[in-house]
């Protein structure tokens, strides 16, 4: 008896992880997910200087899309350095942030991009977003979106 309960538990544990194996082989890998951190560059966006690209948090949130295009990029910089980098947003867009949270640690500021009737063509799809950051204690976060219009 105790041979039979032994050969189903390993027969169970092989088709358990044949099954995993075939899950994991259609989800994305880490190449893809390294290849969907958005460059600001490909849309003319000048990084706000003194802001560093954080790959982990980037693929962090790719992997939590769960698949499809949307590229995403998250910079870190000093956290007083916030709403000059709002400032250089507006000037690059032409246009003011909208602004949550005023007078308090966590004010943010975003541009937002994703409502074709009101986005230029250039930056349809774009959304960014420099607040507190999330995951690093005492610095600013600046997290750019990406949704590629149908067709790009």
């Amino acid at each position: 008896m105790v041979a039979l309960r032994t050969a189903v538990a390993r027969l169970l544990v092989g088709l358990t992880l044949a099954a995993l194996a075939g899950h994991v082989s259609a989800q994305e890998s880490p190449a893809q997910w390294i290849a969907r951190i958005f460059d600001p560059a490909t849309l003319g966006i000048r990084p706000f200087p003194g802001a560093e690209l954080n790959r982990k948090q980037s693929v962090d949130a790719i992997v939590l899309e769960r698949g499809g295009d949307k590229r995403i990029a998250i910079f870190i910089m000093p956290f007083d350095q916030q709403k000059a980098a709002a400032d250089q947003f507006a000037k690059q867009f032409g246009v003011p942030p909208t602004v949550s949270g005023e007078n308090s640690p966590f004010q943010a500021y975003t541009f937002d991009f994703t409502d074709p009737a009101k986005a230029p063509a250039k930056l349809l799809g774009l959304r960014v977003s420099v607040s507190r950051a999330q995951f690093v204690d005492g610095k600013g976060q600046i997290t750019m979106e990406y949704q590629p219009p149908r067709g790009k």
